[in-house]
C-alpha cells in the first residue's frame, strides 16, 4: 500500500474519530486545538456545519461505518 493510501485512509479514520465527538444535540466538539484541521475538513466535505453540527451526510457515514 503506498504511503499517500495510508495517510489517507488514517485521515478517514481521525475524521470519523471526530465525528463521533459531538453532544446530543448533534454539535461535535473539538477535543485537541489540533483537531481543526480535521473539523475544517469536516466542514468542507459537507459532514459538519460551519457552526459545528453534524450534517445528515455526517450522520449517514457514521452510520454506514456501525457508529452512530
Amino acid at each position: 500500500m503506498s504511503t499517500a493510501r495510508r495517510e489517507e485512509e488514517s485521515m478517514d479514520t481521525d475524521l470519523l474519530q471526530l465525528l463521533g465527538h459531538r453532544f446530543g444535540d448533534g454539535l461535535v466538539y473539538l477535543r485537541e486545538e489540533t483537531e481543526r484541521v480535521l473539523f475544517d475538513r469536516a466542514v468542507n466535505l459537507g459532514l459538519v456545519t460551519g457552526e459545528g453540527y453534524l450534517t445528515p451526510a455526517g450522520r449517514a457515514l457514521l452510520a454506514e461505518h456501525n457508529l452512530d
